[in-house]
Protein backbone atom coordinates (compact mmCIF):
# COMPACT_ATOMS: atom_id res chain seq x y z
CA UNK A 1 0.00 0.00 0.00
CA UNK A 2 1.51 3.47 -0.89
CA UNK A 3 1.27 6.03 1.44
CA UNK A 4 -0.82 8.92 0.91
CA UNK A 5 0.00 11.99 2.27
CA UNK A 6 -1.64 14.93 4.02
CA UNK A 7 0.05 17.45 2.16
CA UNK A 8 -1.76 16.23 -0.65
CA UNK A 9 -5.33 17.35 0.07
CA UNK A 10 -6.22 20.64 0.04
CA UNK A 11 -7.64 23.07 2.82
CA UNK A 12 -10.86 23.90 0.69
CA UNK A 13 -13.65 23.13 2.99
CA UNK A 14 -13.27 24.78 6.46
CA UNK A 15 -15.98 24.76 9.27
CA UNK A 16 -16.71 27.10 11.80
CA UNK A 17 -16.27 24.53 14.64
CA UNK A 18 -14.71 21.15 14.64
CA UNK A 19 -16.27 18.20 15.69
CA UNK A 20 -14.73 14.86 16.11
CA UNK A 21 -16.62 13.65 12.69
CA UNK A 22 -14.83 17.29 10.80
CA UNK A 23 -13.01 15.53 7.74
CA UNK A 24 -9.60 16.95 9.21
CA UNK A 25 -6.43 16.34 6.19
CA UNK A 26 -5.18 13.90 8.46
CA UNK A 27 -8.56 11.87 8.66
CA UNK A 28 -9.20 12.44 5.01
CA UNK A 29 -5.27 11.19 4.40
CA UNK A 30 -6.36 8.00 6.76
CA UNK A 31 -9.53 7.83 4.62
CA UNK A 32 -7.77 7.40 1.51
CA UNK A 33 -5.20 4.91 3.21
CA UNK A 34 -8.70 2.56 4.08
CA UNK A 35 -10.30 3.38 0.38
CA UNK A 36 -6.76 1.88 -1.33
CA UNK A 37 -6.83 -1.21 0.94
CA UNK A 38 -10.29 -2.02 0.87
CA UNK A 39 -11.72 -0.05 -2.28
CA UNK A 40 -14.49 -0.01 -0.32
CA UNK A 41 -15.80 3.89 0.30
CA UNK A 42 -18.40 2.86 2.92
CA UNK A 43 -15.40 0.52 4.84
CA UNK A 44 -13.10 3.51 4.77
CA UNK A 45 -15.35 6.24 5.85
CA UNK A 46 -16.29 4.33 8.63
CA UNK A 47 -13.04 3.03 9.94
CA UNK A 48 -11.89 6.84 9.42
CA UNK A 49 -15.12 8.23 11.37
CA UNK A 50 -16.35 10.15 8.74
CA UNK A 51 -19.54 10.10 6.98
CA UNK A 52 -19.93 9.13 3.38
CA UNK A 53 -21.63 11.87 2.34
CA UNK A 54 -19.52 13.73 3.73
CA UNK A 55 -16.12 12.67 1.80
CA UNK A 56 -18.81 12.31 -1.70
CA UNK A 57 -18.93 16.03 -0.76
CA UNK A 58 -15.68 16.65 -0.33
CA UNK A 59 -14.10 14.71 -3.74
CA UNK A 60 -17.07 17.39 -5.52
CA UNK A 61 -15.51 20.16 -4.18
CA UNK A 62 -11.66 19.32 -3.79
CA UNK A 63 -9.61 18.48 -6.76
CA UNK A 64 -6.69 17.36 -4.80
CA UNK A 65 -9.06 14.45 -2.56
CA UNK A 66 -10.53 13.51 -5.92
CA UNK A 67 -7.38 12.84 -7.37
CA UNK A 68 -5.76 11.28 -4.06
CA UNK A 69 -9.68 9.10 -4.21
CA UNK A 70 -9.04 8.09 -7.63
CA UNK A 71 -5.29 6.85 -7.14
CA UNK A 72 -6.39 4.90 -4.46
CA UNK A 73 -9.22 2.91 -6.58
CA UNK A 74 -6.66 1.89 -9.00
CA UNK A 75 -4.60 0.82 -6.29
CA UNK A 76 -7.37 -0.94 -4.66
CA UNK A 77 -8.24 -2.81 -8.24
CA UNK A 78 -4.72 -3.20 -9.07
CA UNK A 79 -4.68 -5.78 -5.75
CA UNK A 80 -7.64 -7.13 -6.54
CA UNK A 81 -6.38 -8.23 -10.51
CA UNK A 82 -3.36 -9.69 -8.37
CA UNK A 83 -5.56 -11.65 -6.29
CA UNK A 84 -7.55 -12.47 -8.99
CA UNK A 85 -5.12 -13.96 -11.20
CA UNK A 86 -3.49 -16.14 -7.95
CA UNK A 87 -6.92 -17.08 -7.30
CA UNK A 88 -7.58 -18.20 -10.67
CA UNK A 89 -3.98 -19.71 -11.42
CA UNK A 90 -3.12 -21.39 -8.12
CA UNK A 91 -6.81 -21.96 -7.52
CA UNK A 92 -8.13 -22.57 -3.73
CA UNK A 93 -8.30 -25.05 -1.25
CA UNK A 94 -11.40 -26.47 0.05
CA UNK A 95 -11.85 -28.66 3.39
CA UNK A 96 -13.13 -32.34 2.17
CA UNK A 97 -15.84 -33.29 4.98
CA UNK A 98 -17.19 -36.96 5.33
CA UNK A 99 -19.57 -38.07 8.22
CA UNK A 100 -18.91 -34.16 10.15
CA UNK A 101 -14.76 -35.20 10.44
CA UNK A 102 -12.36 -32.90 7.84
CA UNK A 103 -10.74 -36.16 5.93
CA UNK A 104 -8.66 -33.55 3.21
CA UNK A 105 -8.83 -30.82 0.76
CA UNK A 106 -9.33 -30.62 -2.92
CA UNK A 107 -7.76 -27.61 -4.70
CA UNK A 108 -10.45 -25.58 -6.98
CA UNK A 109 -9.70 -23.97 -9.70
CA UNK A 110 -11.96 -21.01 -10.95
CA UNK A 111 -12.32 -21.42 -14.85
CA UNK A 112 -14.78 -18.51 -15.31
CA UNK A 113 -12.57 -16.10 -13.56
CA UNK A 114 -9.78 -17.24 -15.96
CA UNK A 115 -11.49 -17.07 -18.88
CA UNK A 116 -12.66 -13.79 -17.99
CA UNK A 117 -9.37 -12.37 -17.25
CA UNK A 118 -7.78 -13.81 -20.38
CA UNK A 119 -10.97 -11.72 -22.42
CA UNK A 120 -9.60 -8.57 -20.15
CA UNK A 121 -5.97 -8.95 -20.16
CA UNK A 122 -5.55 -10.33 -24.17
CA UNK A 123 -8.78 -9.68 -26.05
CA UNK A 124 -7.21 -9.85 -29.65
CA UNK A 125 -6.69 -13.86 -28.28
CA UNK A 126 -9.56 -14.79 -26.24
CA UNK A 127 -12.33 -11.81 -27.07
CA UNK A 128 -15.49 -12.54 -28.52
CA UNK A 129 -15.35 -13.31 -31.86
CA UNK A 130 -18.10 -11.66 -34.31
CA UNK A 131 -19.75 -14.10 -36.52
CA UNK A 132 -18.56 -14.16 -40.29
Amino acid sequence: MSSIKSSILSPIVRRRRVTAASPTPAKLATFLRHLEASGSVSFAAERTGIARNTVYQRRKVDPEFALGWEKALEMAAGALLDAAIVRASDGTERDLWRDGRRVGTIREYDNRLLMFLLRTLKPEVFGRRAPP
